[in-house]
């Protein structure tokens, strides 16, 4: 196993060697941390696996991975009627032992059964690093939950240990989460549990059908990608930082920008980069009353392609439209096709034109007050002789 950077020296060359048997054996090597090094480095770190002399993998883009080798490996999965899901977390609180649960449904219609379900230990005498293969059915919708421990570490302040994991999920090379993930809830800042959605799932399976419907966001990056920086040109990368895909799913601009009330964003589905030449996926149940309800992108995402589906439609009709502080955005309407925003003034503008009318009339009345006086008081003058022997 070698661990390299280019140019030479900016970091070391380290290579950890082990003497395996050859025969009648599979291994399965697999890496990761906190962060990916591919986004904001180039040459990017890369690793290298070598098996009895011959390479069996080299990546230069990697958060995660894991690689089998051996000549006795077989797939993971049966390729016929499964489909292959991976999970990896990795945490670095060593100070106490604690566990996330978590627990893996396949949802069919009106029904949902668990099946696979454990935790992960984590603690001075446990690695940092964990990986899981599950399989399930093909074609089905698969939900994976994790609950975050709530750890006391001060009986008597109260005190909480604040956990900052980092874990990816994907599902047959589509991710549909690659995350560092802040547990548990505090002050409206983190959670205690996630859920995410993967598959072939149906509004029918996963959503009430009477009050929710099921948004479906789908896309790839490019094989190749160059960030402007500082010097130029553009320096090509390993990966696409997370920053610069931006997408949310809320209200339309025109109406309630960027309003996520009902709707959710790119940020808490990856904050960890994108890999090049890679599929992404987001699926979630939505409000079906979610009056004007859009999907929203920048369009200098780099994406290669995107999709967006209302219960299994792909919906065609996006525009470019005004973010206002956001700038321009792509927007896909999503909604219930709801009516403008009416016309008719609201009771605080209506309010606010009668008290102005009051002020209107009163100066008025006021005005003719004064000038009616005035003319009495000239009438008074005109004819008094006491006025005339004083002046």
């Amino acid at each position: 196993i070698v661990l390299h950077r280019e140019p030479e020296g900016l970091y070391s060359v380290n290579q950890t060697y082990a003497c395996l048997p050859k025969d009648d054996a599979c291994y399965t090597f697999f890496i990761g941390g906190s962060y990916a090094w591919g986004d904001t480095r180039f040459p990017p770190p890369s690793y290298s696996v070598f098996f009895d002399g011959k390479p069996v993998r080299r990546s230069d883009s990697w958060l995660f991975d894991s690689v089998q080798f051996g000549g006795s490996c077989k797939p993971r999965c049966n390729e016929d009627n499964e489909s292959l899901i991976e999970f990896f977390l990795y945490d670095r609180t060593r100070d106490v032992e604690y566990e996330y649960e978590w627990d893996l449904t396949v949802t069919n219609r009106n029904s949902s059964a668990t099946v696979s379900s454990g935790v992960v230990p984590q603690g001075a005498d446990n690695p940092p690093l964990a990986h899981k293969i599950m399989c399930v059915p093909n074609d089905s919708c698969s939900s994976f939950y994790i609950s975050a421990p709530n750890v006391i570490v001060n009986v008597t302040t109260n005190e909480t240990l604040f956990l900052y994991p980092v874990y990816s999920l994907a599902m047959d090379n589509v991710t549909y989460r690659k995350v560092q993930w802040y547990a548990p809830e505090d002050d409206g800042t983190g959670s205690d549990n996630q859920t995410t959605n993967m598959g072939s799932c149906t509004v029918g399976g996963l959503c009430d059908e009477q009050t929710q419907d099921l948004f479906n966001l789908n896309f790839r990056t490019p094989a190749e990608y160059q960030e402007l920086s500082y010097p130029i040109p553009a320096m090509p990368r390993a990966m696409i930082n997370d920053n610069q895909i931006k997408w949310r799913f809320g209200y339309t601009i025109d109406y309630n920008p960027w309003d996520l009330r009902y709707g959710f964003s790119d940020y808490p589905n990856n904050n960890r980069g994108y890999d090049l030449d890679s599929t992404y996926g987001v699926i979630e149940c939505v409000p079906k009353d979610g009056c004007d309800l859009s999907f929203n992108m920048t369009p200098g995402s780099p994406v290669e392609s995107y999709t967006v589906k209302k219960n299994g439609i792909k919906l065609d009709d996006g525009q470019e439209v005004d973010g206002r502080y956001y700038g321009e955005v792509l927007m896909t309407p999503f909604g219930q096709n709801c009516s403008p925003p009416s016309k008719s003034l609201s009771g605080g503008a209506i309010a606010g034109i009668v008290f102005a009318c009051v002020v209107a009339v009163d100066a008025v009345l006021f005005g003719l007050v004064w000038y009616k006086r005035r003319q009495n008081q000239s009438s008074k003058e005109e004819g008094d002789p006491l006025r005339d022997n004083l002046l």
